[in-house]
């Protein structure tokens, strides 16, 4: 069965969880990990990518034109959101702090572009 047709947020867990454990399994053959703030980061974002998922089909469905404004909007609002949950949260442990940076970064950035491919995928959608 192909990907793309399973529903749409079904295809971001499945991708999420192959990229989890990559990224987990290459982070701590390298180095030692706080495994909590590792799994909240990705928890926050995934939750974070799902609604920007969600809140894209809905708009779509309402007013197709203002799908590029909308993404705008909500990736600035998930930006403002995950620096939020990161300062205040992700990196208080000084001891592991550029650690827990580089991992938290890498996530978002995943996160960010599966925000971005499923949002061409509803632009050039006919």
């Amino acid at each position: 069965m192909a990907l793309k047709k399973l529903p749409v947020t079904i295809q971001a867990l499945l991708i999420s969880i192959v990229f989890f454990l990559l990224h987990f399994g290459i982070v701590t053959f390298i180095s030692k990990i706080e495994l909590t703030s590792f799994i909240m980061s990705y928890a926050v974002q995934f939750v974070m990518t799902l609604v920007v998922i969600m809140a894209m089909l809905k708009i779509n469905e309402i007013a197709k034109e203002q799908l590029g404004f909308a993404f705008l909007g909500l990736s600035t609002l998930k930006v403002g959101i995950s620096y939020f949950f990161a300062t205040e949260y992700l990196f208080l442990n000084k001891e592991m702090l550029q650690v827990n940076k580089i991992n938290f970064f890498i996530t978002f950035l995943f996160f960010l572009s599966l925000d971005v491919y499923f949002t061409i995928r509803l632009l050039n959608k006919k």
